[in-house]
């Protein structure tokens, strides 16, 4: 995990605060999340996850990363983006940070205790294998297309370049 003074950053501001604001990059969380333009709050958690809680956490690799919970189980956690096509398995306990509390899209705040997010959250986790399927085949095509000088020549001549 990263050090920061002997501690990890964000642990040591929840730890201190109580609470920990900042603004998430990357595209992982998409589309409930923008990154580099929504605003996430996190606090610390309070006992155990439950299924379609939103976690940071530190990664063994050192990285901070902010995902759902897709399944609970007794010594540790599955969680997915809802954007990605993978589950990251057995995130324990001790790399939780925080959970997520609430996020501010332009200037409304929407928490995450409200119905609309709630069924937002259901929905995003039945729709995971359409998902899963339309991103493996975008990306598919994706290796498809930068192999073949012909159909990259269809492609720009498609898209109007």
């Amino acid at each position: 995990m990263p050090e920061l003074g002997g501690r990890d950053e964000k642990r040591e501001v929840l730890d201190r605060l109580g609470v920990y604001v900042s603004t998430p990059a990357g595209t992982s969380m998409r589309p409930m999340l923008r990154g580099e333009r929504d605003n996430i709050r996190v606090e610390k958690c309070e006992g155990r996850l439950r299924r379609l809680d939103v976690a940071l956490y530190c990664r063994r690799d050192g990285k901070h990363v902010l995902h759902r919970v897709v399944r609970v189980l007794e010594n540790g956690y599955f969680m997915r983006g809802d954007n990605c096509d993978y589950t990251e398995r057995n995130i324990t306990d001790d790399m939780i940070i925080g959970k997520l509390v609430g996020f501010w899209r332009g200037d409304r705040y929407i928490p995450v205790e409200k119905r609309s997010y709630r069924l937002y959250a259901h929905w995003r986790n039945f729709c995971y294998p359409f998902r899963f399927l339309r991103i493996r085949l975008t990306k598919l095509a994706r290796k498809t297309l930068s192999k073949s000088r012909f159909l990259r020549f269809v492609w720009r001549k498609m898209r109007g370049r």
